[in-house]
Formats: C-alpha cells, sequence, structure tokens
C-alpha cells in the first residue's frame, strides 16, 4: 500500500470514526428526551381533562343554582299567596314557610323527601307522667338534658324525647304561657315583605335568635327564620332551624288529631293553634271557648287543602288548654285572686240593689204612725196619787 492511499484510508477511518461517535451521541440523546417529552404530554393531557371536567362542574354548577333560584322564587311566590290569606291570633301573622314539615302535603317537595320523615305515631299524652319524668334529674326524658340535645342539633332525638321537651317545658319553672319576648315586635315589619335587604335579613336573623333564646318554642319566629336563611342562601343554618321545626309541629300533631274535645291537640301556646291550622292547610275565621277548657278554631281550607280533599275539608278544630290555664293561675296566683275578688264584687253589687229594693217600698205598704192622742191613758200608780 502506498504512502498517499495509507493517508487516504486513515483520513476515511477518522471521518467514519467521528460520523460513528456523533450518531451515538444523537441516539443517547433522544433516549433521554423521549420520557421527558412523554411525561409533558402526559401533564398537558391531564390538565386539560382538569379544565374541561372544572368547566362542565361550572356549567352544572351554574344550571343548578339557576334551577335553585326559580324554585326558591316560585317557594316565594306560594309563601306570599299563604301569607296574605293567613289568619292569626295577633294580626298580620308569619306564616309556616317550610313547606316540608307537613306530613299531609301532596306537593312535589314533600313527596322527595316523604320517604326520609319518621313517622307520627298519634297518641294522647299523660300530662302527669311526663311532668314528673321531666322534672326528674335521674331521669332520661329530664327537661335540662332534653335542652341540652336540642341545642345542640342532636339529629338522634326521638320523636318522644321531642314530646317530653315540647310538653315539659308547660312544668318548668320560667314557662309561662301568654309572655312575649320584648324582641318579637322588631321583626314585625318585615313580614309583609316578599323579599329582603341583606341588612334587613341580618336583622331579622338577628332578633328573632334573641327571641328564641328567650323562648326557645316560639314557632313563627323560627319560621320566619328559616325563610330568610333560605333566601340569604345560608342553606345550612336554615336546615337546622327547619329540623327544629319540623319535629316541634310533629310532636303537637301527636297528641291528637283535633277533630274533637276527645282528640283535641295539646299545645303549651295559644299562638300555636294558629300555626297547628296553616301546617293542614287552613286559616282560621274564628274561635270559641268549650267548658272546661277547649279552644275550637273555625276555618276555612286553603284552595289547594280543598281542592286535595274535597268532601273531607274540616270545619274546625280542638285543643285541649286546660293545663295552660292551671299552669297560668299557678304561676300567677294575684291574677286568680282579682277575678276571685271581681265575682265578690259582682255577688256585693247584687246585695246591695236588694237593699235598696227595699228601702224603696212604696209608703202605703207602711203600718200608719199612732196618734199620741189615741192612746190609752196610763194607769196612775197608788203610790203617785197625792195624800187626802
Amino acid at each position: 500500500m502506498t504512502e498517499s492511499t495509507q493517508k487516504s484510508y486513515i483520513k476515511h477511518s477518522g471521518r467514519t470514526f467521528r460520523a460513528f461517535v456523533w450518531m451515538l451521541v444523537t441516539v443517547m440523546i433522544m433516549a433521554i428526551a423521549a420520557p421527558l417529552e412523554m411525561d409533558a404530554a402526559k401533564k398537558k393531557r391531564s390538565t386539560k381533562a382538569k379544565t374541561t371536567a372544572t368547566a362542565k362542574k361550572k356549567t352544572t354548577a351554574r344550571t343548578t343554582s339557576s334551577k335553585k333560584r326559580k324554585s326558591t322564587t316560585k317557594s316565594r311566590k306560594k309563601s306570599t299567596r299563604r301569607r296574605s290569606s293567613s289568619s292569626g291570633s295577633r294580626g298580620a301573622n308569619w306564616a309556616l314557610t317550610a313547606a316540608d314539615v307537613n306530613p299531609d302535603s301532596k306537593s312535589p317537595e314533600v313527596k322527595a323527601k316523604k320517604s326520609s320523615k319518621r313517622q307520627v305515631t298519634v297518641e294522647r299524652p299523660d300530662l302527669e307522667a311526663i311532668r314528673v319524668a321531666t322534672l326528674d334529674p335521674a331521669n332520661p326524658m329530664y327537661f335540662p338534658k332534653l335542652m341540652k340535645k336540642f341545642n345542640r342539633n342532636d339529629t338522634t332525638m326521638t320523636a318522644d324525647e321531642f314530646r317530653h321537651l315540647y310538653l315539659g317545658y308547660m312544668f318548668q319553672e320560667d314557662y309561662d304561657p301568654y309572655r312575649e319576648s320584648p324582641y318579637s315586635s322588631v321583626t314585625d315589619a318585615y313580614r309583609n315583605k316578599t323579599s329582603h335587604t341583606k341588612e334587613e335579613i341580618d336583622t331579622i336573623r338577628k332578633y328573632a335568635e334573641l327571641t328564641l333564646l328567650d323562648n326557645p318554642f316560639d314557632l313563627r319566629q323560627m319560621s320566619f327564620l328559616v325563610h330568610v336563611l333560605k333566601e340569604r342562601r345560608k342553606d345550612m343554618s336554615a336546615k337546622i332551624w327547619e329540623y327544629r321545626l319540623e319535629h316541634l309541629l310533629g310532636a303537637i300533631k301527636s297528641t291528637g288529631t283535633g277533630e274533637n274535645e276527645e282528640n283535641a291537640w295539646f299545645v303549651i301556646y295559644p299562638a300555636h293553634e294558629y300555626d297547628m291550622v296553616q301546617l293542614m292547610g287552613y286559616h282560621a275565621v274564628d274561635a270559641d271557648f268549650i267548658e272546661p277548657g277547649f279552644d275550637y278554631l273555625m276555618v276555612e281550607p286553603e284552595e289547594e287543602t280543598a281542592r286535595r280533599l274535597r268532601d273531607k275539608v274540616q270545619k274546625g278544630f280542638y285543643f285541649d288548654v286546660r293545663q295552660i290555664h292551671q299552669q297560668y293561675e299557678l304561676k300567677h296566683p294575684e291574677d286568680s285572686d282579682d277575678d276571685e275578688a271581681d265575682e265578690a264584687s259582682e255577688d256585693s253589687d247584687v246585695s246591695v240593689e236588694e237593699m235598696i229594693s227595699v228601702s224603696e217600698e212604696d209608703p202605703d205598704d207602711l203600718p200608719a204612725e199612732e196618734d199620741p192622742d189615741d192612746l190609752p191613758a196610763e194607769e196612775e200608780d197608788p203610790d203617785d196619787l197625792p195624800a187626802d
């Protein structure tokens, strides 16, 4: 091999070696970069999928929210119609807004939830047994124990516990069937409005909660509070109060049917009579008291109730208020004394009238006064005669 040929061969071999090295480096670089590109592609696809899912969720949320707003608007309209046609013991009262607390309602909202409701068992309450149980610290039905469970929203409370809580309140020291909270009148100005501003809702909520601290069984304040909390989209708080309202009304409903005196409902406040009437789909038009202690509310059905019940529409409902009167007299004996004094005064007035009628007898009927000249002469005492 000539020298020039050797040089050419060496030169060609060097080029081949360098090409081989570059090819090897390129393959190594591609081998390293490929997994990185695959990871990047996966991340890109994952991000795109998440973005798409988020967009779908937002679209679904907007659709659901729109449906909820429409449903809330319809509920408000129904509530407005009910409120404008309702009657109560204090004029313009707030009708119960929680439609699903009515076990007899045929509305779609109630049908959807009816399967989850506890069945109300009707049984005439033994008030003496309830009194003993709720005043005994060793009894599971001790009133402070039940009140503690009620305030912490214990969902394990049974229907019997709610009955003892509601009816047992009549035997507690601070119970007064005719006491009104000083805070309850603050919300009256807002009751006839179909919608409220944020500031109004905050005011209503504040004073309704203060009223319920003073009287935990003010069902109208509770119902109004549920309404404005839903309006403010405070759904969790609304559900808490709605749960309490539902079970307290269920406790009343479990005491009877309201159809007659034997099956009269037991209430702890006269205002609850009107709440129950509204709950059943009626509004009160008149009231009467029946001895020895029953209130009878004459009612007219709402349109939906009349259409649903037809010939089974009630003309009135009975409420047993004997225990209310008894407890009031025990806690306000001075009023009982005043009543007795009034009765005594009436008896006294009759006696005076009788006396006056006697003193006003006809003068012709009185015996005539005797003339002294017509009287016989008195016989003189012999000892008084002058001596001869």
